[in-house]
């Protein structure tokens, strides 16, 4: 499947729709990251990293223990050694792999951007993913984060949450199985601009606030309501999270009837009418 082959304006209302019924139940998300240092992009970076495969509680106890070192600086990461980063970020999954690729990475941005990754980050967008798709631990799906939430680049993630609910919802035949940078291509496609600033004043019509709120979103719904193996579709969310900054829990998901899509949803029609 291509992008042109798809009817682009039924596909947009549709994930217009989703938005939409997603911002009305758990409102805006500005929290997403774990931001605990005055140094949110290189942070951001340095998540996106550690979240592979990894919840995001660990994620955060990481960050905490690279912050209590003060290595979240590129240039104090850079020259740390790997032992000592490896000891700091025990908590998250594959931490052998990922501590010489957070010193490799520290060190690229001290060699060639001055040791300041807001340079590296101002590259134009192509070009930038290019570059970060050539760096140890950074997939497709790593790069298009780093991008979106680090470099506020108007790059649409696509991750197991998109394609479990949108598979779910019906919206894309296959979505399981296409390639990333396709469905990528579709998302961006039919989402050309923000929504009206008038409904939605948090994203002030920028392209680039919709999407990381849209794509803040499905994660939160994926780890509330539609979950893997047993979704929540008639109950309520589920228990709060244990982050280590409340705010990211506090009023993502209210007591609710269930989940907030079953009217969208095909799967949960399915279910309703199979005997």
């Amino acid at each position: 499947m291509h992008a042109q082959q798809l009817p682009f304006d039924l596909l947009t209302a549709q994930l217009h729709a989703l938005y939409a019924r997603l911002h009305e139940h758990y409102g805006h998300e500005p929290h997403w990251w774990p931001i605990f240092t005055q140094r949110p992009q290189w942070e951001i970076v340095l998540g996106a990293i550690l979240v592979q495969q990894t919840a995001w509680e660990r994620v955060e106890q990481a960050i905490q223990q690279l912050a209590a070192l003060e290595l979240i600086d590129e240039r104090a990461l850079a020259a740390a050694p790997v032992a000592i980063i490896r000891a700091a970020i025990q908590p998250v999954a594959f931490y052998n792999a990922k501590a010489p690729a957070l010193k490799r990475l520290a060190q690229y941005v001290v060699e060639r951007y001055a040791g300041d990754v807001r340079h590296l980050l101002r590259q134009p967008t192509t070009l930038l993913r290019r570059e970060l798709l050539r760096l140890p631990q950074v997939g497709p799906e790593t790069a298009d984060s780093i991008l979106l939430y680090a470099g506020q680049h108007a790059v649409f993630v696509v991750d197991a949450y998109l394609r479990r609910i949108v598979g779910r919802l019906g919206l894309l035949p296959d979505v399981e199985r296409l390639p990333y940078e396709t469905l990528r291509q579709i998302f961006e496609s039919a989402l050309p601009t923000a929504p009206d600033a008038r409904a939605y004043p948090h994203l002030a019509g920028d392209r680039a606030r919709f999407f990381w709120d849209f794509h803040a979103l499905i994660v939160e719904h994926g780890m509330h309501h539609c979950l893997a193996r047993r979704p929540r579709c008639d109950q309520s969310s589920a228990p709060r999270r244990n982050f280590a900054q409340a705010i990211k829990c506090a009023t993502h998901c209210p007591p609710c009837d269930g989940c907030p899509l079953r009217p969208l949803c095909a799967g949960y029609r399915a279910a309703r009418t199979t005997p």
